[in-house]
Order: C-alpha cells, then sequence, then structure tokens
C-alpha cells in the first residue's frame, strides 16, 4: 500500500504504467487517501451506467510518458474505474500528429505490458486503431481516439473487471 502511494505522489517526477493503476482498482477511497496527493473533488460528478460516480480527478497524472488528466469512479467507496483523458495536444495538425505519436507510443507500451489487443476497430482498414482493448488480471484496459481531425482526443478507461456467472445472464 505505501508502494502504490509513493509511486501516485510522484505522477510527475516517475511514469506510472497502466498495471500500476490497475493495481488501485478495489482499494477504498480511505485505502488511497495518502496516494491522492493533488486530487480534487470534480464539480459535476458523471455517474456511469454501472452506477459508479466519478468524484476526484487529479488533474496532471503522467502515465505511460504522457500527461493525462485522470478521473476516479467509486462504487460504495471502492475504486472501480479511472479515466485518462491526455492532456494539451494542442488544436490543429499539431494536435493531430500528438495524438498520433502518443497513441502509437501507448499502443505499443500497452502490448508490451498486456499483448496484442484483444479487439480494436478503426474507422478504415489503414488508419490506427480508433479502439482497442486488453484484460489483465483484474482489469479491463481500453484505448479510445475520438473527436474531429482538428481537434482529436486520446482517453485510456482502466476499470475493474465485472464477472459474471453465465447462469445470471
Amino acid at each position: 500500500m505505501l508502494l502504490a502511494g509513493a509511486l501516485w505522489g510522484c505522477s510527475s517526477a516517475w511514469s506510472q504504467t497502466v498495471l500500476e493503476n490497475a493495481t488501485l482498482l478495489g482499494m477504498t477511497r480511505q485505502q488511497m487517501e495518502p496516494a491522492l496527493v493533488g486530487a480534487l473533488p470534480v464539480r459535476l460528478p458523471r455517474r456511469l451506467s454501472s452506477g459508479a460516480l466519478g468524484s476526484l480527478r487529479v488533474p496532471d497524472v503522467l502515465c505511460e510518458g504522457a500527461h493525462f488528466e485522470q478521473t476516479l469512479f467509486f462504487t460504495h467507496q471502492k475504486l472501480e474505474q479511472m479515466d485518462l483523458v491526455l492532456l494539451n495536444p494542442g488544436s490543429g495538425s499539431s494536435s493531430e500528429d500528438t495524438v498520433t505519436k502518443t497513441q502509437a507510443s501507448l499502443l505499443q507500451s500497452l502490448r508490451a505490458e498486456l499483448g496484442p489487443e484483444l479487439a480494436s476497430f478503426a474507422s478504415s482498414p489503414e488508419a490506427m486503431a480508433d479502439m482497442a482493448s486488453w484484460v489483465s488480471a483484474s482489469a479491463d484496459v481500453m484505448l479510445f481516439r475520438s473527436g474531429k481531425p482538428d481537434h482529436p482526443t486520446l482517453r485510456v478507461v482502466i476499470k475493474q473487471r465485472q464477472r459474471v456467472d453465465a447462469s445470471e445472464l
């Protein structure tokens, strides 16, 4: 727990990986308090379809070598999901280049950590994937690229895996 807190607090000096973020899933807010240096309450919390509430955000987190704004979603005071949105990609063609380079770097890093994607979708056969997903031991990891060509966004979602017994479907 102390190691996770130390890693989280050093986000600007040390680059966390997606897997290190995934180890925080399932922790209570109280367990995470020492690790939430720089966390701010979300002014207008967003509720996910799962019921999780995005109640905390960290304005600048370094993950996989890129700067993101991180939103933390809790259900029953336990961390269920993290959304990381790429900060300051710029605008116009420079933003497209920045997002494309960051996306390629993230894809390479996630493939090295988690293996090949389980699923990926692209708007055209020659384009880089607009969505890619992986499964880690206890987490689902998804990388999304969206937005207009002159104002693209890149988002990483790390969420706790929900296992459902087939008899309950």
